[in-house]
């Protein structure tokens, strides 16, 4: 049964008998998220019910940031005292993201950095006549400082304002307004309408047990056991705010095994720091219920069974040899691809083959690595992946998933070829724009083993830039924009280079930075242009031949690369 409760007492219940369980995600809301809870229920919309379960079980319990840092180590909230066998409190099953929003609204605040001063929630009580670009009516400001006089803290109610009534505290800020605003006498009353009926809802919103409607499940009166809780709290979260299938599959999990969310969460922040790519959760748990022989389908009921249980015994006995294998696959990205981000990454699928590999066969053998990087650019070139990944992945680990003695780049080319696709690079693929960050990617790899410049100087990440500049070909020799922008006059520039970058002609841009002392081969490629950049001279001839040179140039490290299995597999 649904019965109301007022924001104030559950916030005063938040921490104090109100926690989460070590089954919710992390808070995942943003600041517009928060920002649109609060305009809805001052237009008194509804916001769905929110639902406890009530207990007395050793369930571990996480306490609600008192502050929103989105940065936070959640482990950290974690209150063994609570989680113990015996200690009744409440747990939040559906309605996290709607009450920490509250909670930092408010009595807390959020934080957009870490390490920083929290900034509090402040409202336009002269606010709701015009709606924002996003449809907002009463907007939030966030500040660690008072801000205009119309701007009232919310987190007041509850401190300062705490024994006041509504009426009280809309005429004591209409009379503050009055004597800083200028306004005509209609205008000043319309406004000190406006300012009753806000604060009016917002004293409404916080004391009243109107707005809030809660469901108990009252596991220590009733039966209501862990599993059967369980099921309930996927069921729940299955709607509305969508959850990742790793969150549900960690859900289910922890009952057997309480630490794999953190060690999942480590693997995710080493493959994000040091590769620099959007890796998840997701990513991390389909790879080990593939090498584990269970499928790269995610779901919950994966590992709700008794076979559930045994995939996490196994996975818990071999952790140590998935860890290993992560940290390969992280070196391979890091040291023989050099990504440098998601531009250069067309699927995220096509890396589970390789852990997959990894995981069965440690340590690969250089000819083994070159055979993983011409797999790794046949899959992105050639869209591997583009659709029914799962199968795909399921039907690659008959093949790379055991002991083998080279990776079988020859076995998952029959796979694709017998679905029609591309496995072998030829000069045709240059000529598709699409692939330019690709191939500039790989070809600034292979000839000089890294990227030419850091990106881990912000802002800094390359730009494609034309080494014959577009308005010198454009303007002066009148070259239509296919025969300017091809992969043979492209390089890569860090983006704050290109911003610096003038449109100079590349024979005296070239000669002043080799007079410099910078190394412009790995730009040029080619060793003739690279010994003598005065040969780019601004004629169609010279850059007709300057492509031509460069392409050939570009297609032999592209054939190397993507075509290791010519030179290493060959009889």
């Amino acid at each position: 049964m649904y019965k109301p409760r007022s924001l104030l007492r559950l916030i005063e219940e938040i921490n104090t008998n109100l926690y989460l369980p070590h089954i919710q995600r992390p808070f995942v809301w943003s600041e517009e998220q928060i920002e649109k809870l609060f305009d809805s229920l001052m237009r008194s919309y509804p916001i769905q019910t929110l639902l406890f379960w009530r207990t007395a079980d050793q369930i571990k319990a996480r306490r609600f940031m008192p502050e929103v840092d989105w940065e936070a180590d959640l482990h950290t909230f974690y209150d063994p005292i609570v989680s113990q066998q015996g200690t009744t409190k409440t747990f939040v099953l559906d309605g996290q993201q709607r009450l920490q929003s509250l909670y930092a609204i408010f009595a807390g605040g959020i934080k957009r950095e870490p390490n920083t001063a929290a900034l509090r929630a402040y409202f336009d009580v002269t606010g709701g006549l015009q709606p924002t670009d996003t449809g907002v009516l009463h907007s939030l400001v966030w500040s660690d400082v008072p801000v205009a006089p119309n701007f009232y803290r919310i987190a007041d109610l509850r401190a300062k304002d705490e024994r006041k009534n509504a009426g009280d505290l809309a005429e004591e800020t209409n009379e503050q307004l009055d004597l800083v605003l200028k306004e005509a006498d209609a205008d000043r009353k319309a406004r000190q309408k406006r300012v009753r009926s806000n604060i009016q809802q917002l004293v409404s919103l916080l004391r009243e047990d109107k707005h809030f409607w809660v469901e108990e499940l009252d596991g220590i009166a009733e039966e209501y056991s862990y599993k059967k809780v369980l099921e309930i709290f996927v069921r729940v979260n299955s709607g509305g705010t969508k959850l990742e299938a790793s969150d549900l599959m960690f859900a289910v999990m922890k009952e057997a095994w309480d630490e794999i969310e953190a060690k999942v969460e480590s693997v995710v922040e080493m493959l994000r720091s040091s590769t620099h790519l959007s890796f998840d959760k997701d990513f991390v748990l389909k790879c080990l219920v593939v090498a584990h022989d269970r499928g790269a389908e995610l779901n919950a009921n994966k590992f709700n069974s008794a076979d559930g249980e045994k995939l996490l015994e196994e996975i818990s006995a071999n952790w140590d040899q998935a860890e290993q294998a992560f940290q390969e696959l992280t070196d391979f990205i890091t040291s023989d691809l050099h990504l440098f981000g998601d531009k250069v990454v067309r699927t995220y699928g096509s890396f589970i083959p390789l852990f997959d590999f990894l995981y069965h066969n440690p340590k690969p053998s250089e000819i083994n690595r070159a055979l993983m990087r011409g797999y790794h650019y046949k899959a992105q070139l050639f869209a591997w992946f583009r659709a029914q990944t799962d199968n795909i992945i399921n039907a690659l680990h008959t093949r790379v998933g055991k002991a083998v003695a080279l990776f079988p780049l020859n076995e998952v080319k029959s796979y694709f070829e017998e679905r029609k696709a591309k496995t072998e690079f030829v000069s045709s693929e240059l000529v598709d724009v699409r692939l330019r960050f690709i191939i500039l990617n790989l070809v600034y790899s292979e000839r000089f083993g890294k990227s030419p410049f850091n990106v881990r100087f912000k802002d800094n990440e390359p730009h494609i830039d034309h080494i014959y500049p577009r308005s010198t070909l454009a303007n002066e020799l009148g070259l239509p924009t296919a025969v300017i922008n091809v992969i043979g006059n492209y390089r890569f520039l860090g983006a704050s280079d290109n911003l610096r970058k003038r449109a100079e002609k590349p024979a005296s841009y070239f000669t002043r930075l080799k007079a410099a002392g910078i190394d412009i081969s790995k730009h040029l490629l080619v060793k003739a242009y690279a010994d003598d950049p005065s040969k780019l001279l601004v004629t169609q001839s010279a850059y007709d031949a300057f492509v031509k040179t460069r392409l050939e140039e570009i297609e032999k490290i592209c054939a190397r690369v993507i075509n290791p299995e010519f030179a290493h597999l060959a009889p």
